[in-house]
C-alpha cells in the first residue's frame, strides 16, 4: 500500500457555508486572487489540492480545507510500477535506452538523474517527482515535451522555468487544477497530468513580488490572520511567549548589558516566530522550539538588524535630550514649570523613531525567510511600510486597543494578544510581499 497521499477538493462546499466567505477565506489561505479562487470553487469539479504527502500531513490539509468550508478527501496514491521489458541479450529494441547509456532502469539508479536526490520510491523521485525511466528515455531520445507538476524536460531553460513556476498555485491558472480533474475522470492513463494546485506556495527568495500596496482594511485582516495562527496551537504559542518574557526579565536584571542583549537578539527570536508561522502554513504545527529556531538562520544578519535598530534609537534619544537642553537653556531647575519645552524635542524624537520602526518591522522575516542581508531587509521593510501607511495605521490603532484590553483582567488577555500580534507580523509580511 502506498504511504503517499493526495488531498482532493470534491467540488462541493460544507453544508451551511456561504460561497463568498469560502472564496475569500480560500484566497487568503492560498495567497491567490479571488478570481482564481472563485473559478476553482464554483467549477463544481474535483481538484487535487495537494499531492505526494504522508497521511498525517494530508489529514492536516484536509482539516484546513474543511475549516475554510470546502469538502475534501484524502486519497492514497497508487505506487508507480516500473516498466518491465523482455529483451534478447545483445539485441536491444529500437527506442529503449540501454543500461550502459542510461544507468539501466530507474530502480537501479542510486540518485535522481535530474535533481540528485537519493529519496526515491520504485521508479519515482520523491523530491522532484519525475519518473526516472521515462526521464532517462526522453533525455536519450531527445523526445518531446511532457507537462506535469514535474518539469518539462525538452527544450530550453525558459520552458523549464515556466513549467517549474506552474507548480505553484499562486502563479498558475486555477483552470489547470480543474482540467486535471476532468482528465482523470475521463479515464486518461497519461501518467503526466496537469499541474496540481498547491495548498501552500513555495517560499523561494526570488519569488518576492512585493512590496505591494494593500487596502486599508487589510490592517485588520493581519490581526485576524495572526489570531488564526494562534488558535491552531494556543498552548505552544502561550508557553513560547511566557518563556520569552521570563528570559527577558532575567536578562534585563543585568545592568546596561541586559537591555543591550535583549535588543540585539529580539530579531532572532522574532525570526523564530516567523519560521513557526511559515511551518503552520505548510501544514505543520507551531512548536515551543520555534522560539529559538531563529538561531538556525543567519544569526549574524539578524543581530545586525538589532544593532542598527539600537543605534538608531539611541541617536533619536540623544537628539530628544539635546533638544530639551537647548530649549530650557541652563535653567534646568524650572523643568517642572516649563513642560512645554519638551514638546518640540519629543516631536523630533517621534519623527525619527517612526522610520526606524518601519525599517525594523519586516526585517527579521526578510532575513530569515528570504535570506536578505540586514541592510537590504531594512530598506525593503521601510519601503513596504511607506507604501502601506493607511493599513499600517489601522493595524497599529487596533493592536493598541487590543493590547490595552488585554491588560485589564490582570494582564491575562495578553496571553492571547501578544501571540496574535507576533503572528500578525508574518501575515502582514505575506500579504504585502506575496500577491
Amino acid at each position: 500500500m502506498s504511504d503517499q497521499f493526495k488531498v482532493v477538493f470534491t467540488g462541493s462546499l460544507v453544508d451551511g457555508s456561504e460561497p463568498e466567505s469560502v472564496i475569500s477565506a480560500f484566497a487568503e489561505k492560498f495567497r491567490c486572487s479571488e478570481e482564481k479562487a472563485r473559478a476553482l470553487i464554483t467549477s463544481g469539479k474535483e481538484s487535487v489540492i495537494k499531492s505526494d504527502v504522508d497521511k498525517a500531513k494530508a489529514e492536516k490539509y484536509q482539516a484546513a480545507l474543511i475549516g475554510i468550508g470546502l469538502n475534501a478527501e484524502v486519497v492514497a496514491l497508487e505506487p508507480v510500477k516500473p516498466r518491465v521489458t523482455f529483451e534478447l541479450e545483445g539485441d536491444e529494441p529500437v527506442g529503449v535506452v540501454s543500461d550502459s547509456s542510461s544507468g539501466s532502469s530507474g530502480s537501479s539508479v542510486k540518485s535522481c538523474p535530474k535533481c540528485g536526490s537519493t529519496e526515491m520510491a520504485d521508479d519515482r523521485c520523491l523530491s522532484c517527482k519525475i519518473i526516472i525511466s521515462k526521464y532517462l528515455a526522453l533525455q536519450s531520445n531527445g523526445a518531446a515535451s511532457v507537462a506535469s507538476g514535474v518539469v518539462d524536460y525538452t527544450a530550453t531553460p525558459s520552458s523549464n522555468a515556466a513549467s517549474s513556476s506552474a507548480e505553484r498555485f499562486s502563479n498558475s491558472d486555477t483552470d489547470n487544477a480543474s482540467n486535471h480533474s476532468s482528465s482523470s475522470n475521463s479515464g486518461s492513463t497519461n501518467p503526466y497530468q496537469a499541474p496540481e494546485a498547491e495548498l501552500t506556495p513555495e517560499y523561494d527568495d526570488d519569488e518576492l513580488t512585493g512590496p505591494s500596496s494593500v487596502p486599508m482594511t487589510n490592517g485588520w485582516r493581519w490581526l485576524a490572520g495572526g489570531f488564526n495562527h494562534f488558535k491552531q496551537n494556543p498552548v505552544a504559542w502561550i508557553v513560547a511567549i511566557i518563556l520569552w518574557g521570563v528570559l527577558s526579565a532575567v536578562i534585563s536584571i543585568i545592568p546596561v548589558v541586559g537591555s543591550l542583549v535583549i535588543t540585539l537578539f529580539t530579531p532572532v527570536i522574532t525570526a523564530g516566530f516567523m519560521l513557526g508561522c511559515q511551518a503552520q502554513e505548510e501544514g505543520d504545527d507551531f512548536r515551543i522550539g520555534h522560539l529559538f529556531s531563529g538561531f538556525s538562520s543567519d544569526v549574524g544578519q539578524l543581530v545586525l538588524v538589532g544593532l542598527i535598530y539600537l543605534v538608531a534609537i539611541f541617536v533619536a534619544m540623544m537628539l530628544v535630550i539635546g533638544g530639551f537642553f537647548l530649549a530650557v537653556g541652563s535653567d534646568v531647575g524650572n523643568f517642572g514649570q516649563d513642560m512645554s519645552a519638551m514638546a518640540l524635542p519629543m516631536l523630533i524624537g517621534l519623527v525619527m523613531v517612526v522610520p526606524v520602526v518601519m525599517a525594523y518591522w519586516f526585517a527579521p522575516a526578510l532575513v530569515a525567510l528570504n535570506g536578505l542581508s540586514a541592510i537590504a531587509a531594512m530598506k525593503l521593510s521601510f519601503s513596504a511600510c511607506l507604501k502601506n501607511m493607511l493599513p499600517g495605521l489601522l493595524y497599529s490603532i487596533t493592536a493598541m486597543v487590543l493590547f490595552t484590553l488585554g491588560m485589564i483582567p490582570f494582564g491575562l488577555g495578553l496571553l492571547v494578544v501578544l501571540p496574535m500580534i507576533a503572528a500578525s507580523m508574518y501575515t502582514s509580511y505575506r500579504d504585502i510581499f506575496y500577491r
